[in-house]
């Protein structure tokens, strides 16, 4: 499949680079769905359906203060499935979200200011959030959108990238796209989400995201480079938990990993640290 795309991307590059790189650019918002493996279907069915806008599709389990769980690219809400026990068996309401184009949330593309946008109208249907809980390119939508004036009173961020930009030279990596169709897609990406590639580095934004945030990342990351999580923590003076060995999904299984992130959230319920009504039980 991929050696088609690159061929494809090579002919058409030569033809017609503007038409390459419009084409590029739809299929770069294009995540793929994967079927739900049985542990996340056992885990869906002993929870409740959320009423959510736009068909976007949610699962909760427990009662008290709201913690979300956003997925990452090509991925779905239950795959943050270990952290809902402990934090039920803590004392919240946890709430997992296919965003749009994933799971079973509808749509076929979606980019980083939508996905954003998607938190936002959960937020508001749900009411105030505790945190954040956010893997790979979900954590990095999870912090788009709180510099957008999404307000939590945590943020915790697992193997996520720090920058669009290289995400996207990533992905031309991947396609071999020709260079003379770099701009027709630069362009149709912008024209998308009306605003330059520039302003989707962490940095950009930084200055606007104000709650504590916690960065876990593992050095064995094969998906999102280690020095991605070092960045964040130094953009936002976070803690930056660094683990082995268990690369970009493993550790979201993880018993350490688990443990810091709701000892994490605990520490803004006990000190009152909230950007929001989150910490009051509903």
């Amino acid at each position: 499949m991929l050696a088609s795309i690159r061929l494809f991307f090579a002919v058409l590059g030569r033809l017609s680079p503007a038409l390459a790189g419009r084409l590029a650019a739809k299929l770069f918002a294009r995540p793929r769905r994967h079927a739900r493996p049985d542990r996340e279907r056992a885990l869906i069915a002993r929870g409740a359906r959320v009423a959510l806008p736009d068909g976007l599709y949610a699962t909760a389990w427990g009662a008290g203060p709201t913690v979300l769980l956003v997925h990452g690219w090509e991925g779905r809400g239950a795959q943050l499935g270990a952290f809902v026990d402990p934090l039920v068996a803590a004392g919240y309401r946890v709430i997992a979200l296919d965003g749009p184009a994933h799971g079973d949330s509808p749509g076929a593309t979606t980019t980083g200011p939508e996905f954003a946008q998607a938190l936002v109208a959960t937020r508001d249907a749900v009411g105030p959030l505790a945190a954040l809980v956010g893997h790979s390119f979900g954590g990095f939508t999870s912090l788009l959108a709180v510099s957008r004036g999404l307000p939590t009173a945590r943020l915790v961020t697992i193997g996520t990238p720090a920058s669009v930009p290289e995400v996207l030279r990533d992905f031309l990596r991947l396609i071999r796209l020709p260079d003379r169709a770099l701009p027709s897609m630069i362009a149709a990406l912008e024209a998308r989400v009306r605003a330059p590639m520039e302003s989707f580095e962490v940095e950009a934004f930084a200055p606007t995201v104000h709650v504590p945030v916690l960065v876990v990342h593992d050095t064995d990351d094969r998906e999102v480079p280690y020095a991605d999580g070092r960045r964040l923590a130094d953009v936002f003076g976070a803690r930056l938990i660094t683990t082995n060995g268990l690369g970009h999904r493993r550790i979201l299984y993880a018993p350490e990993v688990i443990d810091a992130v709701v000892e994490f959230i605990e520490e803004g319920r006990r000190i009152g640290a909230t950007h929001d009504s989150a910490m009051e039980r509903r």
